[in-house]
């Protein structure tokens, strides 16, 4: 009874937490360019019991939680940038009956040599779907220019030399050009569809597939 106790403020605070999370996702319903918090949710929502995630930054976990072990990679210490994408086909390779999403930054995607990532994913059956999140900037390089000088030039001037990946390209075609299935999403009522449609190419026809999502954090 003592434990139910404690539990019980516990569990409210909770439900609370939760509520606020799922609250600021839906406030990026309409949002143009697409919420990172609002494509976080959608993923989230596609996301089944056989489904294994790997994330190279830009997924929220608060709303695409893991389904149970072996169910996400995130960044590791020994691994560097670009580092997603190779890792996304090993995993499809280790366990190729389970449906396999990377979720990938526009750097961490270029960084990760793609079109030999796409080469390989052919060559060797491998399909599964890389959702990249396009906001055609380096937002780590940006997060640790402030972090290091947060008073200096470019905090002031809001300009970031070397940070910028404009004009951005169009990553939807790469995958095309090895036989895959690619999609721009702008809208961010689009995006539960496509990765539906995403999704279903990489199930049914056995074929990789890329969203390439605008978006900003």
């Amino acid at each position: 009874m003592r434990d139910r106790e404690t539990l019980r403020p516990l569990e409210a605070a909770h439900r609370r937490t939760r509520r606020a999370w799922a609250r600021a996702a839906e406030a990026e319903r309409g949002r143009v360019p697409i919420g990172f918090q609002w494509a976080s949710k959608c993923i989230g929502e596609v996301l089944g019991p056989d489904t294994i995630v790997v994330n190279e930054y830009p997924l929220d976990l608060r709303h695409a939680p893991a389904r149970g072990p072996g169910s996400y990679f995130g960044a590791a210490h020994s691994g560097g940038l670009g580092w997603g994408f190779g890792a996304a086909l090993g995993a499809k390779l280790a366990a190729p009956d389970r449906t396999v999403i990377a979720t990938l930054g526009d750097g961490s995607y270029l960084f990760g040599v793609p079109s030999a990532c796409h080469q390989a994913a052919r060559m060797h059956g491998l399909p599964l779907l890389v959702v990249v999140f396009n906001n055609g900037a380096w937002e780590e390089v940006r997060k640790g220019t402030t972090n290091v000088h947060p008073q200096g030039w470019a905090a002031a001037t809001g300009h970031y030399p070397f940070a910028t990946l404009e004009p951005s390209p169009r990553f939807e075609e790469i995958v095309r050009a090895f036989d895959g299935h690619g999609e721009r999403v702008e809208s961010p009522d689009e995006l539960p569809r496509a990765l539906r449609r995403a999704l279903r190419v990489v199930r049914r026809e056995r074929r990789q597939a890329l969203l390439n999502v605008v978006c900003r954090r």
